[in-house]
């Protein structure tokens, strides 16, 4: 089980994570396969400078995803850095690469996130 302290840390440190919210002050982080899409339910990703980002900030957007989140099963948060800025999102799990990457098509996604070889796939 990952803490929100520790998730802010990994970005904090330029890490990234994805994570199950099983429920509020419990979040797993994901160990299955598959694809990750961002814009579950039509929601923005959070964005700021990674200087910029408070822990009590990160702490009030994680709280908002996890309530968010409908399917616990298929969805996970997801909080990565790119170039200085932090990115948080709900994203949707899919198993079929051609669905993820119709579906990140069709959410207007810059990448997908295969799970099975830590990496994102740019479209």
């Amino acid at each position: 089980m990952m803490t929100t302290i520790s998730l802010y840390h990994l970005l904090q440190n330029g890490e990234g994570f994805s994570v199950r919210p099983v429920g509020i002050d419990k979040l797993h982080t994901y160990n299955g396969g598959g694809y990750a899409v961002g814009g579950a339910q039509d929601f923005k990703p959070f964005e700021i400078d990674n200087e910029s980002l408070s822990f009590i900030h990160f702490e009030k957007v994680m709280n908002g995803l996890v309530c968010s989140a409908l399917d616990r099963d298929t969805q996970v948060i997801g909080g990565w850095v790119d170039e200085g800025r932090v990115y948080i999102e709900l994203s949707d799990i899919v198993q079929s690469k051609y669905v993820a990457v119709e579906l990140a098509k069709m959410r207007k996604e810059k990448a997908i996130y295969d799970f099975a070889n830590s990496k994102s796939i740019y479209l």
